[in-house]
């Protein structure tokens, strides 16, 4: 066999099994609190997640906490109800900005930073409570962190195309809604 083959079938291989590993990763959100606990410190660096609260959120928009944390940041284990591995981890303001957002009610005037190093995965670039893709195709998102609050308004020089816009770049989300955001990629 000539080292090329050798070399394509060797790249073939390591590109099957992660896409393997990913998809074993996405299709089965973790079950136990400890597995739980162990997704949520996925989404930040450790520095910040391990001495973070983690909570899980119930369908009803209340949380149960699974770990008592030091630091002020509270992690949020991977979404079963979408598709992707989406944990996050945000600091005190974000938190109060995802609370306004599960109520449906304005979010505090301040700026929160969220972290979600695993990915993403949204119905809509536009709209924050759609239930299925816009035009068929949802968002999905490689790591990256988040800036929230009514501040992000006024923040220029970002991309606002919405639906279609490259999220390898920063972008704004849900542009014109209250809970308006800044996707920042960081790989």
């Amino acid at each position: 066999m000539s080292t090329f083959t050798c070399q394509t079938s060797a790249l073939l291989l390591s590109v099957f099994i992660e896409t393997m590993s990913v998809g074993a990763t996405q299709a089965a959100a973790p079950k136990t609190d400890a597995a739980k606990i162990e997704n949520a410190m996925t989404a930040a660096p450790p520095a910040v997640s391990r001495n973070a609260s983690v909570v899980e959120m119930n369908e009803d928009g209340s949380m149960k906490e699974l770990r008592k944390g030091t630091n002020g940041w509270t992690c949020v284990p991977d979404d079963p109800s979408t598709p992707g591995n989406d944990p996050m981890c945000l600091d005190p303001s974000a938190m109060e900005w995802l609370h306004a957002y599960l109520a449906k009610s304005p979010p505090p005037d301040k700026i929160g930073f969220i972290y979600m190093l695993q990915g993403g995965w949204d119905f809509s670039n536009l709209d924050p409570y759609a239930t299925k893709p816009d035009g068929g195709k949802a968002t999905i998102t490689g790591p990256h962190v988040m800036v929230v609050g009514p501040g992000v308004k006024k923040v220029p020089g970002y991309d606002r195309t919405g639906n279609g816009v490259n999220a390898r770049i920063p972008y704004v989300m849900w542009k014109d809604t209250p809970y308006e955001h800044l996707m920042i990629p960081v790989r």
